[in-house]
């Protein structure tokens, strides 16, 4: 039976961070990292589409959300660019803030996390899928016994970094949560975040492929819950876009009567838009309605809008009364559609929901498992899109390890 002093389970951002920062800091600790798939760090690759969008330059509480965000204030002394330039990978913040590999790409940084954790002497285990963790006592001292179907591996302490259940194709299937479960510690239900969001197929199946500015606002009951200014893309069935997936966790706490409300002019007031939809009617008079917004939107979109607006529309721009010209520009200053799901956790980027922070500690150990330590998705915290995920997963990962590796010797 192989022991280690430490055994991550989960080889993602977390995970890789932890075994690192655990070596970093007792280069006597033997480290293993236990992954489910054939390899290592695949949900890295795809982040920020495959350009590994590593961290954020304010990284504001505000930009979280769940139970752990406490936690930020024992994550924000980890430099997540200081870390990867520490292993040789130079970073750029792309002038929104958005720091990445100056190079773009995720590979280089799973390269570089590769060759840090090689260096140090950490050993990798793919293909085991953790089934049981429990506390044994082997040779009168206690130890965590980890179980797959087909071995048992032992260590002093272990640090759970196998994600949330977000993209199972990529690793995490939640297994790591229901195993928490079982140990009595409490979890908050997990469900889809920064996820596009479902709406009625009739409404958007004209908007396929259709992509446009606007400030989107999550109203339930009537009321604005919040809102996100940017790009919104429509699918078949779904309503997608990064200000979307900022403000699709909102769906969970408040499903009844949920709807997107889409400004399509966020710059200009009701009363500018009418202005302005009066001054193209007469220059475009003769023109045919269906071209009378293809100046201001993508003509299918102007189409639309005219459509939802006045359900049928005349022959000729000039044929638009003033009176319905008002009904237009109240569409274009609040188009909208049902809310009646997410796309599921195949589609989220991250998970919400997870282990409630009263079951931590600073140090991220648990309370209920005394020399468990969890981290990243795992936990019940997850940012905005924008680098906030993937620092937190590397920041908490680091801090775990570290801790884990400053008891790992007791």
């Amino acid at each position: 039976m192989k022991r280690y002093d430490i055994i991550v389970i989960g080889g993602g951002a977390s995970g890789f961070a932890a075994a690192i920062n655990a070596k970093r800091t007792d280069r006597n600790v033997s480290v293993l990292i236990a992954e489910r798939l054939p390899k290592t760090g695949k949900k890295i690759l795809a982040t920020g589409n495959g350009r590994c969008n590593l961290s954020n330059s304010d990284l504001s509480p505000d930009r979280y959300h769940g139970s752990c965000k406490n936690l930020l204030s024992v994550t924000s002394a980890f430099n997540v660019t200081a870390f990867f330039e520490s292993m040789g990978v130079m970073c750029e913040d792309d002038g929104y803030g958005r720091i990445y590999p100056r190079c773009r790409s995720a590979a280089s940084a799973l390269d570089a996390l590769r060759l840090e954790a090689a260096k140090l002497g950490v050993e990798e285990l793919c293909g085991l899928d953790v089934m049981n963790i429990e506390r044994r006592r082997y040779s009168g001292r206690p130890l965590f016994a980890v179980s797959s179907t087909e071995e048992t591996i032992t260590a002093k302490k272990i640090i759970l970094a196998g994600g949330g259940m977000s993209q199972p194709s990529l690793g995490s299937n939640g297994s790591i949560l229901g195993i928490c479960e079982k140990a009595g510690i409490d979890i908050v239900p997990p469900f889809p975040a920064l996820v596009p969001l479902k709406t009625e197929p009739a409404l958007v199946r004209p908007l396929k492929g259709q992509r446009t500015d606007a400030n989107v606002m999550f109203c339930a009951d009537g009321k604005v819950i919040s809102s996100r200014r940017g790009e919104v893309q429509f699918t078949d069935g779904l309503i997608s876009g990064i200000c979307v997936f900022d403000i699709s966790y909102l769906y969970e706490k408040h499903k009844h009567n949920a709807e997107l409300k889409l400004d399509l002019l966020p710059d200009m007031s009701t009363r500018q838009v009418c202005e302005l939809l009066k001054t193209v009617r007469n220059i475009r008079a003769d023109m045919a309605a269906d071209d009378y917004l293809s100046g201001i939107f993508t003509r299918p979109l102007g189409t639309y809008i005219l459509k939802r607006a006045l359900k049928s529309c005349p022959g000729t721009a000039g044929q638009i009364s003033d009176i319905r010209l008002g009904t237009i520009a109240d569409t274009i200053k609040g188009l909208t559609f049902p809310v009646t799901g997410t796309a599921g956790f195949e589609r989220s980027q991250v998970t919400g929901g997870g282990i409630r922070t009263e079951e931590t500690v600073g140090s991220f150990e648990l309370r209920k498992m005394p020399g468990a330590y969890a981290c990243g998705e795992l936990l019940d915290i997850f940012g905005d899109c924008g680098g906030y995920n993937l620092d937190f997963a590397f920041s908490s990962g680091a801090v775990a390890g570290r801790n884990a590796a400053l008891k790992a010797g007791i």
